[in-house]
């Protein structure tokens, strides 16, 4: 987490607003990203980059959203851990702002839910160890690991209750930033993959 004055948080969320438009700009204007086989394909590579990371290698738990349509694809990478036979474990957002993560053991277990993302029907949660991994969400991510949420702060309250746990984003290659602008409440991840 950042150490930051409510002045400055109040201009970083300011800031973060503007960068949000650009960065939706920026997605729907890139023809690789608009374009369902070019994107098919970036996702593709970014999922090998994903799956050879010691980190995904050696996790015992992967904590991972059910992407949309116009983010990195993590459905494929949901499925390859299934088979594989590892534990999955997808975000319920509950009331207050509280999300949770709850174990799947196959996709059908999804059912759409708030903001109509699937999340998962079964209520068991996950055991987190210091090998589990979590995938965060992110409109655009730094090569450092600063983060631009959609601003919900459910996965800053998440991470800030999980302190030490590891994390990785996923972003496209042409949606890295140079810097984004930081609240005293954003939890930057450890490793950014791209295509």
């Amino acid at each position: 987490m950042q150490s930051a004055t409510p002045n400055t948080d109040m201009i970083a969320a300011e800031e973060k607003k503007a960068l949000r438009r650009t960065v939706r700009a920026l997605m729907r204007k890139t023809p690789e990203l608009t374009n369902q086989e070019e994107k098919f394909i970036l996702d593709v590579q970014m999922h090998r980059c994903a799956q050879a990371h010691p980190w995904f290698i050696e996790a015992d738990t992967v904590l991972i959203y059910c992407s949309t349509k116009d983010e990195p694809d993590t459905r494929g990478l949901i499925g390859w851990l299934l088979y594989t036979g590892r534990n999955v474990a997808l975000p319920v957002c509950e009331s207050e702002g509280v999300m949770v993560f709850y174990v799947i053991r196959s996709m059908e277990e999804l059912k759409p839910g708030a903001y109509g993302i699937l999340e998962p029907v079964g209520r068991t949660m996950p055991v987190i160890t210091d090998k589990t991994l979590c995938i965060v969400p992110g409109l655009a991510f730094t090569k450092n690991g600063a983060r631009l949420g959609k601003g919900g702060g459910y996965y800053d309250r998440f991470l800030e209750a999980h302190p030490g746990m590891r994390t990785m984003g996923l972003t496209y290659r042409c949606l890295l930033q140079d810097t984004i602008p930081c609240e005293a409440h954003d939890c930057p991840v450890d490793v950014v993959i791209t295509e």
